[in-house]
């Protein structure tokens, strides 16, 4: 009943004398011997690890974890409803998404003159706002669009050069065709048989059958160029066109059919308009020479 404290033996009471030192490597300093002697090794090692020296060191490290995790945001876990998981996307979101807008990038190797759509950009970078999008995905889905539409651009634009390099052949095969019959694009028989293409066009129109969108979707008929000098790509249609002059506007054509729908040659030696040669000599020249040379008459009397 009389027993003492031998400091001599091991805290632990072995008989080998291998006891923790306990107020010194381990206690890093010094320590509640009690606390110590309940922990196993694991635990003694987690509390060398964060520096525990006591019960009191265990409860403030965590008060201050408790603390800091009071800020923090629970992931829904999988019987989470839809609601809480939009909850905890849309909180968690907030913390990256810019409240000023995004700032995108310009792709690079985008083709020359590319039409970047600058208000639609804006556009999409609202509705990226609104879902919440990192930056580097509204990034990634902004390259992608302009990737999209840099392919349609350069697609289109290749078709545009396609298109006009067929119609450019079109002009000079029917150039070559029409030269070859009725002479080159000043000769009278060249001006002759476009003019009179020209005004059946006119004549139809005029007498209530519009036919221009027709042909000029054929490729018949096109504006004139700078000279003057109108562009056919399609001889055959002139040549119909022509014909139809013949027989509905000759004299021993088809009567009636241009009576009274200003569709007169001012020029015509039968029936002149001096008036509207004057008018015509001075604001579309290239005009009134054609109406001339389907007269039958001279463009040099009239100083062409």
């Amino acid at each position: 009943m009389d027993s003492e404290f031998d400091a001599s033996s091991p805290v632990d009471g072995r008989a080998d004398g291998q006891g923790e030192d306990l107020g010194g490597s381990h206690g890093a300093g010094g320590g509640d011997a009690g606390f110590w002697n309940a922990l196993s090794d694991n635990d003694r090692a987690l509390a060398m690890e964060n520096g525990w020296q006591g019960v009191d060191n265990v409860l403030d490290s965590y008060r201050s974890l408790r603390q800091e995790l009071s800020g923090t945001v629970s992931v829904p876990d999988g019987n989470a409803s839809e609601e809480e998981q939009a909850a905890f996307y849309e909180q968690v979101s907030s913390s990256w998404t810019p409240k000023d807008g995004y700032r995108f990038k310009m792709p690079e190797a985008l083709p020359e003159n590319f039409p970047y759509d600058q208000a639609f950009a804006r556009e999409a970078g609202g509705w990226f706002q609104e879902a919440g999008l990192h930056p580097e995905a509204a990034q990634k889905l902004h390259d992608r669009w302009v990737g999209k539409m840099a392919e349609q651009f350069a697609a289109h634009e290749e078709a545009s050069r396609e298109g006009a390099l067929r119609q450019a052949d079109a002009v000079e095969a029917a150039h070559r065709a029409l030269v070859k019959e009725y002479g080159e694009p000043e000769s009278d028989g060249y001006q002759n048989v476009v003019a009179r293409a020209d005004r059946a066009l006119s004549g139809l129109k005029a007498a209530g059958v519009d036919l221009s969108d027709w042909f000029a979707g054929k490729g018949a008929l096109r504006a004139a160029d700078d000279s003057g000098l109108q562009q056919v790509a399609d001889p055959t249609a002139v040549k119909l066109l022509a014909f139809i002059h013949d027989r509905a506007f000759a004299e021993d054509g088809l009567s009636g059919l241009n009576e009274g729908t200003g569709g007169d040659n001012p020029f015509d030696t039968d029936n002149p308009n001096l008036k509207r040669q004057s008018e015509l000599l001075e604001s579309n020249p290239a005009r009134a020479r054609q109406l001339i040379v389907s007269a039958g008459r001279d463009p040099r009397l009239f100083r062409l």
